[in-house]
């Protein structure tokens, strides 16, 4: 691990905003904690994704199955046999690293192009969706209810808008610094190695399939416990919502728009699009439906044309380029 990993710790610039948004449940109303405790599980899922995504320069299409896997299957577990909510995500988490080795198996297997392993993943995601909603246990097309939330922590409940506040803020923590520290290990040199060039990677003695399939079971790990958290904070289950390819397109325009590979990029995107996207969803969704997709829409075009990289890689490079001056 790099000097400029445990830097990044010990920077007040990490722990200052933390601090601030650890203290924001006594100010905020309950309809805007809501509104920051999403952002927040989105920061954790972009995150998630910039693994594989930005990182490792993996086009996967595949996200709404480990957060399926997630919201779905440690609910199941929870409901249907009793076993507690902290112990189904773990097995959740670990069912969707082997999804998501297996998806890099394919890859490696069949050296599969970027657009190749984009569509072969959303059609993983498409039959991830109709299974959930072909199969009972995780509660079919309509989906599962939990129990009422009584406050007690050891069987994964907050205890409210605060409690889920701060959990999401600690995941979305703890989601930032696995970027930063992949960026800073020898993994992340790797990564970067094979999004660049994969043959002259290999050449140099790195091995596609297992960098591969480490980022890509670290991304589904996170996004899955994502997914836990997300299933009990609803307390609703929807799979048209968790399982969908809609919400992997959406942490990808998020991701996008942001700037790929930096940990900054998605979390920024996320602070700022989903709590715009909320509101203009509750001031308009009754007569302008889908108006914060259109602005993502439009946000994807103007980065594209202006800053191909991303708003946070722009910023920085404009930054690099005044202190020259």
């Amino acid at each position: 691990m790099r000097p400029d990993f445990f830097q990044f710790l010990r920077s007040p610039l990490l722990w200052i905003p933390v601090a601030i948004a650890a203290c924001l449940p006594w100010g905020l109303s309950a309809y805007h904690l809501a509104i920051g405790t999403l952002a927040l599980l989105y920061v954790s899922l972009a995150l998630a994704w910039n693994v594989v995504g930005g990182i490792a320069g993996q086009i996967s299409l595949a996200n709404s199955v480990f957060v399926g896997t997630g919201a779905l299957l440690a609910s199941a577990l929870y409901i249907r046999l009793g076993i507690d909510m902290w112990f189904g995500m773990v097995i959740a988490a670990a069912v969707s690293a082997i999804l998501g080795v297996f998806m890099s198996l394919l890859d490696a297997r069949f050296r599969l192009g970027h657009l190749s392993f984009a569509l072969v993943t959303l059609a993983f995601a498409e039959i991830g969706e109709l299974v959930v909603a072909g199969t009972d246990f995780l509660g079919g097309a309509s989906g599962l209810d939990l129990p009422k939330d009584h406050g007690r922590f050891w069987l994964f409940e907050f205890g409210g808008g605060p409690g889920y506040f701060w959990a999401a803020l600690v995941l979305a923590l703890i989601c930032l610094v696995v970027n930063q520290a992949i960026l800073s290990s020898r993994l992340g040199y790797y990564l970067r190695a094979l999004r660049d060039n994969e043959d002259a990677a290999q050449a140099i003695g790195i091995e596609l399939f297992r960098s591969k399939a480490t980022g890509m079971a670290i991304s589904a790990a996170l996004s899955s416990v994502a997914g836990t958290l997300f299933a009990r904070y609803s307390n609703f289950v929807d799979p048209t919502l968790l399982a969908s390819p809609n919400l992997t397109i959406e942490i990808v325009l998020i991701a996008t728009i942001g700037g790929l590979g930096t940990p900054l990029g998605p979390l920024i995107a996320a602070l700022v699009l989903i709590p715009v996207g909320e509101i203009l969803r509750g001031q308009f969704g009754g007569t302008l439906p889908g108006l914060h997709f259109f602005l993502y829409g439009v946000l994807i075009i103007v980065v594209v044309l202006t800053s191909p990289q991303g708003i946070v890689p722009r910023l920085l490079s404009l930054r690099r380029r005044f202190r020259r001056a």
